[in-house]
């Protein structure tokens, strides 16, 4: 499953609703998480925002109500630019299946997100260091082959 980002780009807080569940959204808050629940989201707060009215109660988007929620979204050029400032699609990464709960898929998808890729030259450096025995160690399990050993036996009786 792909992965996108959903932002809140409000000033205000969004509450969206999954699987009657409520996941808060603080103002300008971006999260990581599968494209069909960024798109869901992204269409409630799209609609919103279509709905949203000043002051006085007029709607601040003329003909808002009318662009709510499309059959076809990529025919109404309003819709389109607000969901595309909630909604930014991610190829970068596959993850879990729309079974799964939404709060562990929104943490996956956001694990390591905020720590830097290693560049080849640092994962080079650091396979040449020598290992520091006050640091947590790599230790890597012995690869165990049973057709290896079975070829290796062959003919042997065993004991």
């Amino acid at each position: 499953m792909k992965t996108a980002l959903f932002t809140n780009y409000t000033d205000q807080e969004f509450i969206g609703y999954w699987d009657g569940k409520a996941k808060k959204f603080a103002p300008g808050q971006s999260l990581y998480m599968p494209d069909y629940l960024a798109r869901h989201f992204a269409k409630h707060l799209t609609n919103r925002e279509l709905l949203r009215t000043d002051g006085s109660g007029n709607l601040i988007h003329k003909d808002g109500e009318k662009m709510t929620s499309p059959k076809k979204p990529e025919e109404v050029p309003m819709f389109m630019e607000i969901f595309n400032k909630a909604f930014t699609p991610d190829d970068a990464d596959e993850l879990g299946t729309q079974k799964d709960d939404i709060d562990a898929l929104i943490g996956s998808a956001n694990k390591n997100r905020e720590k830097k890729l290693l560049t080849k030259e640092e994962i080079k450096k650091q396979s040449k260091e020598k290992a520091d025995p006050t640091k947590p160690q790599v230790i890597i399990p012995a690869d165990f082959d049973e057709e290896d050993d079975e070829e290796e036996f062959k003919g042997k009786p065993k004991e």
